[in-house]
């Protein structure tokens, strides 16, 4: 039974602080506002504008509907409207820097078309070069020939590249995070539900010590993660990306109150660079080593790596992963668990109903090559989920996992290598306190239940059901 204990322990029980959150964070931000830009053109001026052109939306959305001399394009050679077209389809086609090339080019010929100039400062925002995005703006408003209509618009252009800038240039983010929470466990050993039971064609009596015992739980996770936003741009084919680096360092307990032996600690750090391309993709690398302690006593430590990229498409993410972890351990007794451990698939979700529903699914391939082949397995899992914004600031979610282990080498009990089906479903609740009034104002609330079935072909001794309710309460300062 110990090995199931453990193994249940290491590899499914204690709930990590993801490392891509911050990514996503910054990421989610970034297309924010770009998307204010991107979408809220409403009409168009078709002395200058065709009507597909308008999707940088405010900037462009004020001047559509004014025919203005400064910026009309009658007088203009042929060739600079040529250039002017061939810009604004590369900037259809997201080629930023071909529009760059196109529309500075017309600058170059003839510094009097701010209309190219309004255009290159879109293509520079987009492309993260805030400084000279802010500079050809500026342009523009100081010329005495600009509208008023337009001027105003571009003010509010400049304060969101001001902010962008500061936002996204380079800083040193520290976001401190707490969580704590209570928990019933109905098999805090993982152990089976009756006494007598057969392993093959031999029957056992187990002692009452390894039968499935019940308990409740203090659980609490502090950490802090650290984002460094290096300012540097990354130039990868037409499109600019974003060079950051995030580290953490996180502590978990969970302390039973009648069962101290499988009280469980883990205490991890992480580090590794960061590229984000604005609605395109995002990759990471990050190393982490993370300590264990099972009972009270030093069980191991754990070195990884783990190599990640998520490609972005409308309304949808594609996420692919890596991990690799070499175990160690600290007792004579797990000198056979110690080995290499893989683990490599994709996640893809999907947003509905202008993403307040979200359905994500996966499949991953997991190989352990341990010491001894008893423990070392072959594995694989398929997931899906559902989570939806059923109120306000509130949200439920459910997820269901299943996975498959088939071992090298045989059980000492059963005498065989040992076949494992576990089937997982998730439901919870979340509410974040978010309104003034609120006592506990920046706290994200979350309730869950968690159900576990296990089935071995060795028969029961690895068969077992497992549920797990908590509550708990958690914030970033």
């Amino acid at each position: 039974m110990d090995q199931v204990i453990r193994e249940a322990l290491i590899n499914s029980s204690y709930r990590r602080r993801p490392v891509s959150r911050l990514l996503q964070l910054l990421d989610s931000g970034l297309r924010q506002n770009d998307g204010v830009w991107q979408n809220n053109g409403k009409g168009s001026n078709q002395s200058f504008l065709r009507r597909n052109t308008l999707r940088f939306g405010v900037l462009l959305g004020m001047l559509a509907g004014f025919s203005l001399p400064v910026f009309a394009a009658e007088g203009e050679s042929p060739e600079i409207e040529a250039q002017f077209k061939q810009g604004m389809q590369a900037l259809e086609d997201e080629k930023l820097k071909s529009a760059i090339e196109s529309f500075r080019s017309i600058i170059d010929t003839d510094p009097s078309v701010n209309r190219a100039k309004l255009e290159l400062a879109l293509a520079y925002y987009r492309s993260l070069r805030y400084e000279q995005a802010q500079a050809l703006a500026q342009e523009v408003l100081d010329d005495p020939l600009t509208p008023p209509e337009v001027r105003v618009t571009v003010l509010a252009f400049l304060a969101q590249v001001k902010r962008d800038s500061e936002r996204y240039g380079q800083k040193n983010e520290v976001t401190p995070h707490l969580s704590i929470g209570v928990m019933h466990d109905s098999n805090v050993n993982v152990g089976p539900t009756v006494a007598d039971i057969r392993v093959g064609d031999t029957p056992f009596t187990l002692a009452p010590s390894s039968l499935k015992r019940s308990g409740n739980a203090a659980v609490g996770t502090v950490g802090v993660d650290h984002l460094y936003q290096s300012g540097k741009r990354v130039e990868i084919g037409q499109r600019t990306g974003m060079l950051v680096w995030q580290s953490g360092a996180n502590i978990y307990w969970r302390r039973y109150h009648d069962f101290n032996d499988y009280d469980l600690l883990v205490a991890s750090v992480n580090t590794g660079p960061a590229v984000l391309l604005l609605r395109h993709w995002r990759a990471s690398l990050q190393l982490r080593s993370e300590f264990l302690d099972l009972g009270a006593r030093a069980l191991g430590w754990f070195h990884s790596v783990n190599p990640s990229v998520t490609w972005q498409f409308n309304n949808a993410e594609l996420n692919w992963d890596t991990l690799y972890t070499r175990r160690t351990y600290y007792r004579a007794t797990d000198s056979g668990r110690e080995g290499d451990y893989l683990a490599t698939g994709l996640n893809f979700g999907r947003y509905f109903n202008n993403r307040r529903v979200t359905a994500t699914t996966g499949a991953r391939v997991i190989k352990f090559i341990a010491d001894d082949d008893q423990y070392g397995y072959l594995g694989g899992q398929v997931s899906a989920g559902l989570s939806t914004r059923t109120y306000k600031n509130g949200s439920v979610y459910a997820r269901g996992r299943f996975s498959y282990f088939d071992y090298e080498g045989d059980d000492p009990t059963g005498l065989k290598p040992r076949e494992e089906k576990e089937y997982v479903g998730t439901v919870g609740l979340t509410h974040e306190f978010r309104q003034p009034e609120d006592l506990l104002k920046g706290w994200v609330a979350n309730l869950f239940w968690e159900g576990t079935h296990n089935d071995s072909n060795i028969g029961q001794l690895y068969s077992y059901e497992r549920n797990q309710t908590m509550l708990s309460l958690s914030r970033d300062f």
